[in-house]
């Protein structure tokens, strides 16, 4: 049995005993065994589809390099490739399905399930001319949907021994239940801060909200990666310890993995190549990227200057560290540091927030005394001030001791040691039992 096609049976099998089990415990819905039947049919027929027109492109393009028909494939392929991965951004501005603000990121339709992690997915190995009959059962993994990495690369394993899979992989999962249970499902309880506008509230809300999308997204990633690791496949660790950087740009190389590979192989890459060498063109590619990945999230006016204020904010820590490796000045790594912080926070503020007005008025930054900041924060349970600690903490610890042994691979090595992972068992432990918050991936499947 084909090697994409077992795993994409163990992962099914996986997503139906979950719901299965899952109803009758409580633990989830019943109506989520329903929809993940459906959520299994519906991605593997659309990816199939995809995917035949995708080859027969690739196939043609490649026949006709060499012929008169070269200039016909020559925009046949490129319009196929960036039709897919703007597939999301058509449907979302017709309002088929949300847009990524964070909040749950449904559709309309059972149709749009997955359809912007298997459309990038199939953008990307076009794209790169290696697309390959097997690709249907990647594309459509269930596992992969379920707000797992884009699968750059999708490799078997198996000819390690299954002990080792499980000793190396477990302890991703266990990392991931607890960033996604204990942290991040509890954070849901500050949401309501999200209508407050005057500055600080503005502020604190898009810490509490970056602390969240953080632990809930990188949570379900590690799930996913770990999983498909002890299945026996290597796909990419979609998060690596985002805020151990020292600035903007390697924030950027462990935020979202798989989707930076994607837009580094569709929009960096060619945009570089067309305006050549030089550092306006490398500047120009970087603006591309940003507006790409806005684009990809949704069409609205919040994302449109998300991706001009990180775009530029990117191209300012590019120009800084050249600076400072010209003229040896030692203040640039603090003031890089800095503009991360400030693209961070604002940026996440921006995210958020899709309501263009209330945005319009938290970017204004009138500082207001507000008392309904400190009562809204002091009135949550105790589980959500636990895991707003929580999370502080690990951002504090991957900061601090970015250059420290355990924790300066990047790779969550810190967490992963024995002691760690029966700090995390006892927190689980302690605090899921509060059973508060809404458990929802902030990715969505859509």
């Amino acid at each position: 049995m084909q090697f994409s096609l077992k795993i994409w049976l163990f992962s099914a099998l996986f997503i139906l005993l979950f719901g299965y089990f899952g109803a009758l415990t409580g633990l989830v819905k019943p109506v989520f065994l329903a929809s993940s039947l459906q959520s299994l049919a519906v991605p593997l027929l659309m990816s199939a589809g995809v995917l035949v027109l995708a080859m027969w492109v690739q196939a043609h393009a490649q026949t006709n390099a060499n012929s008169s028909t070269l200039t016909v494939w020559r925009w046949y392929k490129p319009l196929l490739v960036y039709g897919l991965f703007f597939s999301i951004t058509l449907t979302s501005l017709f309002g088929l399905t949300t847009t990524l603000t964070g909040s749950h990121a449904t559709s309309t339709s059972i149709w749009f399930y997955g359809l912007s992690f298997y459309t990038a997915f199939f953008a990307y190995h076009l794209a790169q001319s290696s697309l390959q009959s097997g690709h249907v059962w990647v594309g459509s993994n269930p596992l992969l949907l379920f707000t797992g990495p884009i699968a750059a690369f999708f490799t078997s394993i198996t000819h390690k021994a299954w002990r080792k899979r499980l000793a190396y992989y477990l302890p991703f999962l266990v990392l991931g239940i607890f960033l996604f249970k204990v942290v991040a499902t509890p954070l849901t309880e500050f949401f309501k801060l999200i209508e407050l506008t005057d500055a600080v509230s503005a502020v604190v809300f898009a810490l509490i909200f970056e602390l969240f999308v953080y632990a809930n997204f990188c949570g379900l990633s590690l799930i996913i990666y770990a999983l498909l690791g002890i299945f026996g496949v290597k796909i990419p660790l979609n998060f690596r310890q985002p805020f151990s950087a020292r600035n903007l740009i390697e924030f950027w190389k462990g935020w979202h993995v798989s989707l930076s590979l994607v837009l580094k192989a569709l929009f960096y890459n060619p945009t570089k190549h067309a305006m050549g060498k030089s550092r306006w063109g490398t500047y120009a590619a970087i603006m591309v990227v940003f507006m790409a990945s806005a684009m990809w999230h949704g069409i609205t006016v919040n994302f449109i200057v998300w991706g001009l204020l990180h775009g530029a904010l990117f191209v300012l820590t590019l120009w800084l560290l050249k600076l400072r490796v010209r003229f040896l000045l030692a203040w640039v790594p603090v003031l890089v540091s800095i503009v991360m912080l400030l693209a961070i926070v604002l940026g996440r503020m921006i995210f958020a927030d899709s309501d263009t007005e209330r945005l319009l008025t938290k970017l204004s930054f009138v500082y207001e005394p507000n008392t309904e900041l400190w009562s809204t924060i002091m009135a949550v349970p105790q589980a959500a001030m636990a895991a707003l600690l929580i999370a502080l903490g690990l951002v504090l610890v991957e900061f601090t001791f970015a250059k420290q042994k355990q924790v300066a691979k990047r790779n969550y090595k810190y967490l992963r040691v024995p002691i760690a992972q029966w700090g995390l068992i006892a927190l689980f432990v302690l605090l899921v039992s509060a059973n508060i918050g809404i458990d929802y991936a902030v990715y969505g499947q859509r």
